[in-house]
């Protein structure tokens, strides 16, 4: 009962601590998107899906002028764009992008000043998260293309993604990549446990992975602390859960 009082302090006095930030560092419409310092309840789902991104390193100091973010899409669609910190410091946040163009087939970009929020609040770009969900008609997936975040370079191949999750809770987790069209499994791995609210991350080596749709099932079991025993939460059927996300490899004749 102590550990949990000391846990709602702690959040309190982070809470107090970004309020220092406000006026032009508040989320706010900025003419093409909305970006800021945006508080957010610290209760959440049973999982949530924080960033799917391309793997792809590149300096950020001294911080360019502009953040560039580029993504393929199979069919043009509705997109909610989305890039946060993983790991909230001052809940910075910048979504509700209007593309121009619209997003469209193939590879859609867009870029935001760094000037106004993140340079201010001396954010790091290399530790933001982003994910781009695609509108679906589908209750039981979660379909998103992976983002690549940069300023310069441009990496020619795609070999890798990174998805970062954090549960509602204390648990378990394994996770499996399925190719979508064959539903032959690529990979399958114990995550182990894992802490409510934490972000963790499942990367992929695709470098030997042919061009399509691929499925990751991520299984979770919530282990419940009081009664000492294992709860299976599942978000279409009663006491478990199964989050699927879909996502496109870089088609070959596709460059960024």
């Amino acid at each position: 009962m102590l550990l949990f009082k000391k846990n709602i302090l702690i959040i309190i006095l982070l809470l107090t601590v970004n309020t220092v930030y406000s006026g032009e560092l508040d989320y706010k419409n900025r003419g093409d998107r909305w970006e800021g310092i945006a508080p957010h309840p610290v209760a959440g789902a049973d999982i949530e899906l924080l960033s799917a991104l391309v793997q792809h390193r590149e300096k950020w100091q001294p911080l360019p002028n502009k953040c560039k973010v580029k993504f393929y899409l199979p069919d043009a669609t509705e997109v909610n764009l989305k890039v946060q910190e993983l790991r909230p410091r001052h809940f910075y946040k910048m979504d509700r992008v209007i593309p121009k163009p619209i997003w469209k087939q193939g590879v859609n970009y867009f870029e935001w000043s760094t000037n106004e929020v993140i340079e201010p609040l001396h954010l790091n770009i290399a530790k933001l998260g982003a994910v781009a969900r695609l509108q679906s008609t589908k209750r039981k997936a979660e379909y998103v293309a992976p983002v690549l975040i940069y300023h310069d370079s441009i990496p020619t191949n795609v070999n890798g993604y990174r998805f970062a999750f954090k549960v509602g809770g204390n648990a378990k987790l394994n996770y499996a990549i399925y190719q979508e069209d064959s539903r032959k499994l690529v990979i399958e791995q114990e995550l182990g446990k894992q802490s409510v609210g934490t972000p963790f991350i499942i990367s992929w080596n695709s470098n030997k992975a042919t061009v399509g749709a691929y499925k990751l099932v991520v299984i979770v079991t919530f282990l419940c602390l009081y009664t000492i025993k294992t709860i299976y939460i599942k978000k279409d059927i009663l006491y478990s859960f199964d989050n699927r996300i879909k996502f496109m490899t870089k088609p070959l004749n596709i460059t960024f």
